[in-house]
């Protein structure tokens, strides 16, 4: 198969020609193709990802927070190399974990993996939920869903609209795609800062209970470096 481009999708509350710029101008590749959704709520992520879906011209897709600072110059050369190299592998990600044991991915903090920094405005952290690993991918069960890549090809199960609003579209996609056999991994050589703190709400806690309530035959579930269940 030949990876010579990408879609690198978003949805955002306003447009910023700004953001877009930088997106293109980092991601080092001549040919892409970036789709912007103006989305004030009136579609979840997950309507909103199947329409991605349908409306990419690449099999290669991006899907990624608009509140993202690339910090790795030529990102989108390294996923496609990625893909390349590891071809077995469906979805890539920059977080994730190979332990889930409920609708929380981070609840158990050995079992994290990525490097992801952050801003609130005012002071900037990382958080090394694992070492640096060159330009290896891990298998994981899940992913956040700030930034991760797709091969469209590969993939088994679309976004379940079952949950709505904001939440959950990364987890109720990744764990069906991972049950029916797509290989789901994380990448730390490329560095995004994210700036914004991820929080809970209501709608959260709702799609929380849907998501435990769908799978709860299936977690808890832990595999190890070779992707073979514990």
């Amino acid at each position: 198969m030949m990876y010579n481009s990408i879609t690198i999708a978003y949805s955002t509350r306003e447009i910023d020609p700004n953001y877009m710029t930088h997106v293109k101008t980092t991601c080092g590749l001549d040919k892409i193709e970036v789709l912007t959704y103006q989305n004030q709520g009136q579609q979840s992520l997950t309507e909103l990802y199947n329409q991605v879906l349908e409306d990419a011209k690449n099999d290669i897709i991006v899907f990624c927070h608009d509140d993202l600072i690339f910090e790795t110059n030529d990102w989108g050369k390294k996923i496609l190399n990625h893909f390349k190299k590891n071809p077995r592998y469906g979805v890539i990600g920059l977080a994730g974990t190979d332990n889930l044991i409920n609708g929380t991915w981070w609840s158990i903090r050995e079992s994290m993996h990525g490097i992801v920094n952050h801003t609130d405005g005012i002071k900037k952290w990382t958080s090394n939920f694992s070492a640096d690993q060159g330009d290896k991918v891990k298998d994981m069960v899940v992913l956040d869903g700030l930034f991760f890549v797709v091969d469209r090809k590969k993939l088994e199960h679309h976004f379940d609209e079952d949950f709505k609003g904001f939440h959950f579209y990364d987890l109720s996609f990744c764990f069906p795609n991972y049950l029916d056999g797509v290989d789901i991994g994380v990448i730390t050589d490329i560095r995004v800062t994210h700036m914004s703190v991820g929080e809970t709400n209501d709608m959260w806690e709702e799609n929380k209970i849907l998501f435990e309530k769908k799978d709860q035959d299936e977690v808890p579930i832990k595999i190890d470096g070779n992707n073979k269940k514990i």
